[in-house]
């Protein structure tokens, strides 16, 4: 049976067990818990100048190769640039993969752990890229491996917590989308949801992608309470995360509570405007939900300007081709015409 073009979609885009770990990398030096707290605060700049002031050719080589990798990836997943800056992050984490794959064979011990643990990182993102881009083969053959990859660390070291949350992503999602196959092992669905769950709990910063991950399997099961509450603990450790902020937004206008869906969607589209350059994802989110909510309430006024703010925003031309920009826009777009307004 072949899968139709929207399963291998579902399967490219929800393999996070691919990308997400590579915030909650193992501590093998002082590097990646400095890392892990600059990506959790989405300074990607302060991440990169430290980066790059480490001595090149030492024995933390390897690490910083994927440190690197890693603070590119979180950037495009952060701003959701696939269509912009996908091919470029696809050439760099595939130098840096042939990098890591040619001197495996020679480490040992730890040292070969955790190279693993990085080509499985890397591979992932290259997956949710390309899924992104629509390079369905290429992105199904780097989820598969990056997945391979994380069991193996698993079996040797389970204490690896960007392990457990990718193999718990992985679990989940290969359960709710292709649990319907005689081989896919029945509640593969609930022991992922388990995993992830479990990595939430780790400390500061490294249960940060978990808790995310997290949030969005609850409001996949439509828990957005949960999901909502579990966000608040993360802005707890980051008041200015717009991960959180997002997840926030989304949940309370989902649960009709429409004051406080505005209240954190205002936050949202501020912090965003004002990043540089600037999240048009997250703003054009935040700006529907600001929208949708101001309708929801009947205050047609606001709605509208809520409305025409992004749509008059000089948003570049390559993000509003962006398929989920579009889905955004359009139901923007709606609800001025709803009331007298334009595009």
């Amino acid at each position: 049976m072949r899968l139709s073009s929207l399963t291998v979609h579902i399967l490219a885009l929800n393999i996070l067990c691919s990308c997400l770990p590579i915030l909650a990398a193992p501590q093998v030096n002082d590097l990646f818990s400095a890392t892990e707290l600059f990506l959790a605060r989405q300074e990607y700049d302060s991440a990169g100048a430290m980066l790059a002031m480490q001595p090149a050719g030492s024995l933390l080589d390897n690490d910083l190769l994927y440190l690197r990798a890693a603070v590119e990836q979180a950037l495009l997943l952060d701003y959701e640039s696939y269509l912009i800056d996908g091919d470029r992050f696809d050439r760099f984490a595939d130098s840096t993969r042939k990098i890591l794959s040619g001197r495996l064979p020679h480490l040992q011990g730890a040292d070969s752990l955790h190279c693993v643990y990085y080509l499985a990182g890397i591979e992932g993102g290259m997956a949710v890229v390309q899924g992104k881009t629509g390079s369905w083969v290429s992105a199904l053959k780097n989820a598969a491996s990056s997945a391979s990859r994380l069991k193996t660390v698993m079996r040797q070291d389970s204490a690896i917590s960007g392990a457990l949350l990718g193999i718990g992503i992985y679990h989940y999602y290969l359960g709710k989308d292709f649990g319907w196959l005689p081989f896919i092992k029945s509640g593969s669905e609930d022991t992922g949801y388990e995993e992830v769950e479990r990595a939430s709990r780790l400390p500061f910063p490294s249960d940060f992608p978990a808790k995310n991950s997290l949030c969005w399997i609850l409001i996949d099961r439509k828990r957005y309470e949960s999901a909502d509450s579990i966000a608040q603990t993360g802005l707890i450790e980051v008041p200015r995360s717009t991960f959180f902020l997002q997840i926030r937004s989304l949940c309370l206008y989902r649960e009709e509570r429409y004051s406080a869906a505005i209240e954190f969607g205002e936050k949202l589209a501020a912090i965003s405007a004002a990043r540089k350059p600037v999240n048009w994802s997250d703003l054009v989110l935040a700006s529907y939900v600001l929208a949708a909510s101001y309708d929801a309430l009947g205050k047609g006024r606001e709605a509208k300007d809520a409305g025409a703010y992004i749509c008059s925003a000089a948003m570049p031309a390559a993000y509003r081709r962006m398929p989920h920009i579009k889905r955004e826009m359009k139901k923007i777009e709606e609800i001025l015409r709803k009331y007298g307004g334009e595009k």
